[in-house]
């Protein structure tokens, strides 16, 4: 039994996870694979390395399992949530009393290996041990998009940091050592994924939040690090032009020199010139930001591959992608989850904007977090955008997933989750494919299954 069960903020609360090739082989699933011990497709074989990594076969991006085999990441997040210790009396806790292992080896493997999962996703529990590879998530800014207080004070609060700083370079890059340090070994370990739905967007975070991220380094006093960067570069884009300078930002400094002290805070965002220039200066952050985080990670995680922001569908501007380039191997991103009306709705698949990640980048892509949802009697509010009924969310569903895997860059799919769980900040439902009773939504879960079995058949005709 489970004395505890720890379920700690970052990656940290994912666990060492293995799996062999027939321990999850279900006889109600007729259309089985041969899988070596990560899931991975004994049929599709490369180079072993000992680790998760990435290889385009024709023209096909796949990842390559440790034991050499090509793998594609079909995934449910936040599995650990079964055991959140305030739902007292449901299944797991009545039937298993917190022992996931004995929940694993009764229920929760050979049901996944059903539905043709071949990874944890992100989130899963500490407690299981060698069961199926997973995603580890490392937070760099606390700018997602779910952060609605700007009091920094306030549970929830948002922050856009002073990249410029040393000490917040410092911070940030002893962070992730210290992190990364607890699966630097670790085989089943996929990458890493940073900060979730993070705030880029100067127009769609203006609109979301009042300011943005070029505003508040604006905003910073004189001598701080990120407001002298500001400076300079605005000396150098406006060099014998301070009557422009002058016009454009209402000021009225007598040479230019003057930019290092004068108050910039009553600037008029969004003018058209200013706004130019902050989306030049949008990168200028991106590339300190992304050069501090990825050279931190490669260093201490060397075996293990970065994707970089979990991006919102949308929100990911082609200068910010491209100062993400040279750090991250491939991109992931989240389609919808009712932020604002301004992004894709998670219930089509938002092609322009998962076209927009792979051509701006050239860098495969993972669907890291998706749901459709759809309201019942007792949860009428869900995150993730509803259908107005069961049946149009799952043939939604279906739509969604078929488009995905159509896509020779999608390097896989990770669910928005398992089981029902209310989620933060008032935003109604998490809504899973397991109720809270332990029964399945079987329709949905049908689904899933077939498209998840379809897509590995698709992998295992590649040579």
């Amino acid at each position: 039994m489970l004395s505890s069960l720890k379920l700690p903020l970052c990656f940290s609360c994912l666990g060492v996870l293995t799996i062999s090739a027939l321990s999850l082989t279900s006889s109600e699933n007729k259309d089985a694979f041969e899988f070596d011990s990560y899931r991975g497709l004994k049929s599709v074989k490369s180079e072993a390395t000992g680790f998760f990594r990435l290889e385009n076969i024709g023209e096909r991006s796949v990842f390559i399992t440790p034991e050499g085999h090509g793998y594609l990441a079909l995934g449910i997040n936040h599995i650990s949530s079964i055991g959140f210790p305030n739902f007292k009396d449901e299944p797991f806790t009545t039937q298993y009393g917190r022992d996931w292992n004995r929940f694993w080896n009764e229920h929760l493997g050979p049901q996944l290996a059903n539905w043709n999962v071949t990874s944890f996703g992100y989130g899963g529990p500490t407690d299981l041990q060698d069961k199926l590879p997973f995603f580890a998530t490392i937070g760099i800014a606390p700018i997602e998009k779910h952060r609605s207080h700007p009091d920094t004070s306030a549970k929830g609060f948002f922050r856009f940091p002073d990249v410029f700083d040393p000490a917040w370079q410092e911070k940030t890059t002893k962070s992730i050592r210290h992190l990364a340090s607890q699966h630097k070994d670790d085989p089943f370990l996929i990458g890493y994924l940073w900060t979730d739905t993070p705030t880029w967007s100067l127009l769609e975070t203006r609109a979301l939040r009042g300011t943005d991220w070029v505003t508040e380094i604006r905003r910073l006093p004189a001598d701080a690090p990120g407001r002298k960067a500001y400076a300079d570069f605005l000396l150098e884009r406006y060099a014998n032009r301070l009557a422009d300078l002058n016009q454009f930002y209402g000021l009225n400094l007598a040479s230019l020199d003057e930019l290092a002290t004068a108050d910039l805070q009553a600037v008029a965002i969004g003018r058209h010139r200013v706004q130019e220039d902050d989306e030049a200066f949008l990168p200028k952050i991106a590339e300190t930001y992304y050069k501090t985080a990825g050279e931190a990670l490669r260093e201490a995680a060397p075996n293990h591959l970065n994707f970089g922001d979990r991006y919102l569908a949308g929100d990911a501007p082609a200068g910010v992608l491209l100062a993400a380039k040279p750090y991250i191997d491939a991109v992931a991103v989240q389609p919808g989850d009712i932020y604002s009306r301004l992004y894709p709705p998670s219930t089509k698949f938002p092609e322009d904007a998962i076209e927009h990640l792979y051509q701006v980048t050239g860098k495969p892509v993972l669907i890291c977090d998706h749901a459709i949802s759809f309201p019942t009697p007792d949860h009428p509010r869900t995150i993730f955008e509803q259908k107005p009924s069961k049946e149009e969310a799952i043939r939604a569903t279906q739509d969604f997933l078929q488009a995905s895997f159509s896509k020779p860059y999608i390097l896989g799919y990770l669910r928005c989750q398992y089981v029902d769980r209310p989620a933060g900040f008032g935003r109604g439902l998490r809504q899973g494919l397991v109720k809270t009773d332990g029964t399945t939504r079987e329709k949905l879960v049908e689904v899933y299954r077939d498209e998840f079995r379809n897509a590995l058949e698709s992998l295992s005709q590649l040579p």
